[in-house]
């Protein structure tokens, strides 16, 4: 009986307690208000996380290494640019010389050289060190090749023909290097290729191009043809969707090919190209056109390695974009995009942006708005609070000396029933010995 009349006082005083905070209107309010606010934040925090994780393009880094500090370097060039594989070598040679003169080196290689092989000390002068920067590199210099990766591609069209179905410019990115490892693309069946494979003829094209040409996505290992010679299909991939994405460029069919079978075969739209005779039998090539590199390298400092991607790449800053994928979505970054919002769309610079790039450029604003939203949110939460802090102090009912009197005979009283326990097992004990 005890026990419902005290469950019952228990009620009346929540009761009483929730008619005397409904009766305060300015509590209900300040407290509604509190909640929306941190909802709104923590909401709009999920969505941003959520659709930066949908974003794999622009997430190498994080797949590359967990251990290190790594980063996501983009390169855009202008279109007047004739960039060759050439330049990409020369690219390649001159960044592994900038990362090891920045003290970027493979520690397993360095500790596993320095355990097992001969050991000679020498001398060398400061003039030795940087004096001849061009030399060839080294045999002892291969580890550093294991730490970072690179990426290129231009873009075009293509036309694939299946037996009596054509496909007439197709959108076609010519990949070189470790694209795929940059661009996960989601397949439906097959695989990737290799930008370095030494047979030119693979293609992985998305499920519109397939269902066009095959009327289904089972297809891997047909052939197409791509200028009258045939090219094999290794991959079939999902293709994303979304006004955002269409926007970006992905409204059309894609085709991914080599950067080889794209200057031979179709149209590098992406930059300047020259027609060059690559074979006896008078095959003729576009080569140039190469208008994005991606590099995945070892960031000691921040911002150290887009500036050195940036330097190896081109000598002009005027005719090159260059992008740290890794920072961009940060809450800094979003800040500057905010603060140049109004003026981002005026661009010097004519450059042909990969629809992958086009989708995060797009969701960069909208995730500065989103981080400008919730900003506001949490500074209008904060003031609220201490507003309220500040009127409850003033208010206040209590003491500090009042609050140490309350804690002192709290913890007495504790004392007191503590020994009382005792005391009454004691005394049970010698009664029931």
């Amino acid at each position: 009986m005890k026990a419902f009349i005290s469950f019952d006082k228990i009620k009346e005083n929540i009761a009483s307690w929730g008619k005397a905070f409904v009766s305060d209107k300015k509590k209900v309010a300040v407290t509604i208000s509190c909640i929306v606010l941190f909802a709104v934040y923590a909401v709009l925090g999920a969505v941003s996380r959520h659709i930066i994780a949908g974003l794999p393009d622009q997430l190498g880094a994080q797949r590359w290494s967990e251990d290190m500090t790594m980063a996501q370097i983009s390169l855009f060039l202008t279109q007047d640019q004739k960039a060759t594989e050439d330049d990409i070598r020369r690219f390649n040679y001159i960044l592994e010389r900038k990362l090891l003169d920045a003290g970027v080196t493979d520690l397993a290689e360095e500790e596993d050289s320095y355990l097992s092989a001969p050991r000679i000390i020498d001398t060398i002068g400061i003039e030795d060190m940087y004096g001849n920067k061009a030399q060839t590199p080294s045999e002892e210099d291969d580890g550093i090749r294991n730490l970072y990766t690179v990426s290129y591609c231009a873009q075009g069209q293509a036309t694939l023909s299946f037996e009596n179905r054509t496909l007439e410019n197709a959108a076609a990115i010519g990949a070189g290097g470790d694209f795929f490892i940059f661009h996960p693309l989601t397949l439906i069946s097959g695989t990737y290729f290799d930008g370095d494979d030494i047979m030119k003829d693979k293609i992985v094209i998305d499920e519109d191009t397939a269902w066009q040409l095959f009327g289904s996505t089972d297809i891997i290992g047909q052939s197409v043809m791509i200028s009258e010679v045939p090219h094999y299909i290794v991959g079939v991939v999902k293709k994303d969707t979304g006004k955002l994405n269409e926007a970006a460029g992905l409204s059309k069919s894609y085709v991914y090919m080599s950067y080889d079978s794209l200057t031979k075969y179709g149209t590098i739209l992406s930059g300047v190209t020259e027609p060059t005779e690559v074979s006896e039998d008078g095959v003729t090539a576009s080569i140039g056109g190469i208008n994005c590199v991606e590099v995945l390298c070892p960031n000691p400092v921040k911002g150290l390695a887009v500036k050195l991607c940036k330097e190896s790449l081109v000598s002009n800053e005027d005719v090159v974009v260059a992008i740290d994928n890794t920072d961009r979505f940060s809450a800094f970054a979003l800040f500057s995009v905010l603060k140049n919002f109004f003026t981002r769309s005026m661009w010097g610079k004519a450059i042909f942006y990969p629809y992958w790039e086009n989708v995060a450029r797009g969701y960069e604003d909208i995730l500065a708005l989103i981080l400008l939203v919730r900003t506001i949110a949490l500074i209008a939460l904060v003031i609220i609070l201490v507003v309220v802090v500040v009127n409850l102090y003033r208010h206040k009912k209590w003491t500090v000396r009042g609050i140490v009197n309350f804690l002192s005979e709290k913890k007495y009283d504790l004392e007191v029933k503590h020994n009382q326990k005792k005391h009454q097992k004691m005394i049970d004990s010698a009664d029931n010995p």
